[in-house]
């Protein structure tokens, strides 16, 4: 169970379009819903259930995640026990956000690294903090 403060710290406040660039092909509100979203997913331990498609789909084309994995396989990777809760925090924070926000997904990914770090997620490696 993730304490109440860092669930707070995660998904408050809530993320608004007006802080992203739409891309080509999406909107930034798109780009909020994604962002609310994952840190929703990672503020409640990773549920397997707000493990949606859609979800899947976003993610597995940020942080350097390819989409090598199905959904069912990328959750059992990653989701399934701490070791790997552990590996996706760290290969989420470790990520440099290459890209140009009217192109990428690099300005929610840079959200989300600054959310876990200030959280204080215990799974967060304070070496990259």
């Amino acid at each position: 169970m993730i304490p109440a403060a860092i669930v707070r710290s995660l998904t408050s406040p809530r993320l608004e379009a007006g802080a992203f660039t739409p891309t080509k092909w999406n909107s930034a509100e798109d780009k909020a819903m994604f962002g609310n979203s994952l840190l929703k997913f990672l503020a409640n331990d990773f549920p397997r259930n707000a493990f949606t498609k859609r979800l899947y789909q976003r993610l597995s084309n940020t942080f350097g995640h390819i989409a090598n994995y199905d959904l069912t396989g990328f959750f059992s990777t990653f989701f399934e026990d701490t070791a790997g809760k552990i590996d996706f925090l760290q290969q989420t924070l470790q990520w440099p956000c290459w890209g140009d926000p009217e192109y990428t997904y690099c300005d929610v990914e840079r959200v989300v690294q600054t959310r876990l770090r200030r959280s204080g997620e215990p799974n967060a490696p304070r070496s990259i903090a």
